[in-house]
């Protein structure tokens, strides 16, 4: 497990063997890493301990095809000057998530088990 982490390195590779082919250890527990802040950040504190394994999986394969993927980053180059960026969706979360098969599974996961956006709401009644 990478410190604090919800899933492991052998969970995240056997939910998707293909993908981590030849990537190294400490490259993959990195993501994991990664991965485990947004799910924290994003409200699933609160969630069932297996829903946090599965969201902090889904969210490290998202964040290795993405950033790995040759075919979701663009690359323009002028003489001397190269620029790379995402293509459509880097600038909407939603989209940026519905890239990749995982990342649509760890956005139902946020919508029904993480803050979904919405900070908890405490209602008090107050007598009259």
């Amino acid at each position: 497990m990478a410190d604090n982490s919800f899933t492991t390195k052998e969970q995240v590779v056997n939910t998707s063997p293909d993908t981590f082919d030849d990537v190294t250890d400490d490259t993959i527990n990195q993501y994991i890493k990664d991965a485990h802040t947004y799910v924290v950040h994003n409200g699933f504190s609160n969630a069932p301990s297996d829903i946090q394994e599965q969201a902090e999986r889904f969210f490290t394969i998202h964040l290795y095809t993405v950033g790995s993927s040759s075919n979701m980053v663009s690359t323009e180059k002028v003489g001397p000057i190269q620029v790379s960026y995402f293509k459509a969706g880097s600038q909407n979360w939603l989209k940026w998530l519905q890239m990749t098969p995982w990342g649509a599974m760890y956005y139902d996961l946020w919508s029904e088990y993480g803050n979904a956006g919405l900070p908890p709401i405490s209602l008090v009644v107050l007598p009259q």
